[in-house]
């Protein structure tokens, strides 16, 4: 018995045969061909035939998974067709004389190396893409054997050096059980399409995975484990763990279209908390009645200058169009000196999480404010949008956005841009001063949302990033419980709705309590949501006094 260990990115427990998957394409000629025209005819057929399979494999992955998941293989198309790229291409064929394989793969690992060289891990990520584009094409112009065929009857795991999303669809034979693979990302479309899929996955295994080809492993997708020839005790461990790991997840999702309703009748709705498009499809994928809260600082962060206001708005029409028939509740950009941004001048600090950040930035960033506003306002018009403002502490700040939004919609009525009118305004609770004052901030907003991390964070005076003080940081510390009661409390008397977004809201173990301060909303992330759902449905509230007693 052999124990491997890489990083789960996809969890559950796979019990079956490797199967190693050899994608490599390293052996791809370069010559000089003599008639260049009939070999750039050559590569636009097989473009038109690699398009057509990205088309098959787009309709094929709607059938198994979300149609969010299922964009990828759109997007690639997209790729395929960039001019940059086809131009690039037919250069090398027409005046280097280069043969089709050649030029296709040269040209895909040129710009794939100018996105691996970027900072930001989703932007790394689309090098894969690029050469699965690649790849295809290459599948059209040099066909490979075909490949015996597994038998049906035996659990198969593939393993890979590298897997790309076109490959990982491909596996549909109902015998696939999981993956494991030397190289990925978590965030990476084959990643999101595994867990998409169900199947277990382990990635970034340092051992060569070819020499075991063959043989029997089990694949432990939320440890990062993989077993390989495993004795009967540990297979025998791994069969009992599995079978409730399965009885659990059936459980689970046999809450989809179920009501958020407790045993008594009390509703609460289960939004999801995400930080980017890519957690559009989990979040549908897992019940989320809307959006309790978006992040989009990322289109902000690590670039040299501001977003533009329309890559602004698509981004947010996106979201919007995900969730045609909920809320969607979209926060204000929460900038600091760790995000990265030039074109602002925010200053290096040694507590920027206590510093010039969140609406701080935005009061003395007028332009750049506005331009979030103008995008926000615009995208309103596909769906039911609410902004969140970040790091509230007094209701003049409140009174200051609203002015600001007014003047946004101004400059939109004088271009003649669409716009709802009715467009919430909320302020994020996370410090304990703001909570103090929630009846004042309820008096001037229309809802609220208790960030849990940095409240807990401020309230205690423990940064959740300083190691030396894991020990003293206490999620459930009466204080900050309190400071939620009082919050709810204030929002209630006024009429207001409270959501709770952070780690306490994705904690089942404390969902009872907040159905018993009556909160309103969780912003839940998208892999827990069907989890709190699960306790939402098996709690009775109606005896409040000894859900609260905790906190007394």
């Amino acid at each position: 018995m052999l124990e491997l260990y890489g990083r789960g990115v996809s969890n559950g427990i796979a019990i079956g045969k490797l199967s190693f998957y050899s994608n490599e394409k390293d052996d791809i000629p370069k010559y000089t061909v003599k008639d260049a025209d009939a070999e750039l005819k050559l590569y636009r057929q097989a473009a038109s035939q690699a398009k057509q399979h990205l088309q098959q494999l787009y309709d094929e992955a709607c059938k198994h998974v979300s149609q969010n998941e299922s964009v990828i293989f759109q997007t690639h198309i997209m790729i395929l067709e960039d001019s940059k790229f086809v131009e690039t291409v037919e250069t090398c064929i027409r005046q280097m004389h280069l043969n089709a394989e050649f030029a296709v793969r040269n040209t895909a690992e040129k710009i794939a190396e100018i996105f691996q060289a970027l900072k930001d891990d989703y932007l790394r990520q689309r090098a894969s893409d690029i050469m699965d584009v690649a790849n295809t094409i290459l599948e059209v112009l040099m066909p490979k054997k075909p490949e015996k065929q597994e038998n049906d009857d035996i659990p198969v795991i593939i393993a890979a050096t590298e897997l790309l999303p076109s490959e990982t669809i491909s596996f549909q034979q109902k015998n696939l059980i999981g993956f494991v693979t030397n190289k990925g990302s978590k965030n990476s479309h084959t990643a999101i399409l595994a867990r998409t899929m169900g199947l277990p996955s382990v990635i970034q295994v340092k051992e060569s995975l070819l020499s075991f080809d063959g043989l029997d492993a089990i694949i432990d997708g939320q440890n990062g484990r993989v077993i390989i020839s495993p004795d009967h005790n540990t297979l025998a461990q791994y069969r009992i763990r599995q079978e409730r790991y399965l009885q659990r997840q059936q459980k689970l999702k046999n809450q989809i279209g179920l009501a958020s309703v407790t045993r008594n009748g009390q509703k609460i709705v289960l939004s999801a908390n995400i930080d980017s498009l890519e957690g559009i499809g989990s979040a549908k994928n897992n019940d989320a009645e809307g959006v309790g809260l978006f992040r989009a600082d990322y289109i902000f962060g690590k670039r040299k200058t501001p977003p533009p206001e329309n890559e602004q708005t698509e981004v947010y029409k996106t979201i919007l169009r995900a969730f045609p028939d909920s809320e969607v509740a979209i926060c204000l950009a929460d900038l600091s000196s760790e995000k990265n941004v030039p074109y602002l001048d925010i200053p290096k600090e040694n507590n920027p999480a206590m510093g010039y950040r969140g609406i701080r930035v935005l009061l003395n960033n007028k332009e750049f404010f506005m331009t979030q506003l103008r995008a926000l306002l615009r995208a309103s018009v596909c769906g039911n949008l609410s902004i969140v403002m970040p790091m509230i502490n007094n209701i003049e700040e409140i009174e200051y956005v609203r002015r600001t939004i007014e003047d946004a919609k101004l400059e939109l009525r004088a271009k003649g841009q669409e716009y709802r009118r009715n467009v919430k305004l909320g302020a994020m609770i996370s410090t304990p001063a703001a909570a103090l004052i929630s009846d004042e901030i309820c008096r001037v907003s229309d809802f609220v949302t208790i960030g849990t991390n940095a409240l807990t964070q401020f309230t205690l005076a423990i940064d959740r990033e300083n190691q030396k003080l894991e020990y003293y940081y206490e999620p459930y510390h009466k204080a900050v419980f309190r400071l939620i009661e009082l919050v709810c409390r204030n929002a209630h008397e006024r009429g207001k709705k409270v959501t709770v977004c952070g780690e306490l809201a994705c904690d089942p173990y404390i969902t009872p309590m907040f159905l018993a301060l009556g909160v309103d909303r969780l912003a839940v992330v998208p892999s827990k949501l069907l989890d709190v759902k699960a306790v939402v449905r098996e709690t009775d509230t109606t005896d409040r006094k000894t859900l609260l007693k905790r906190i007394q």
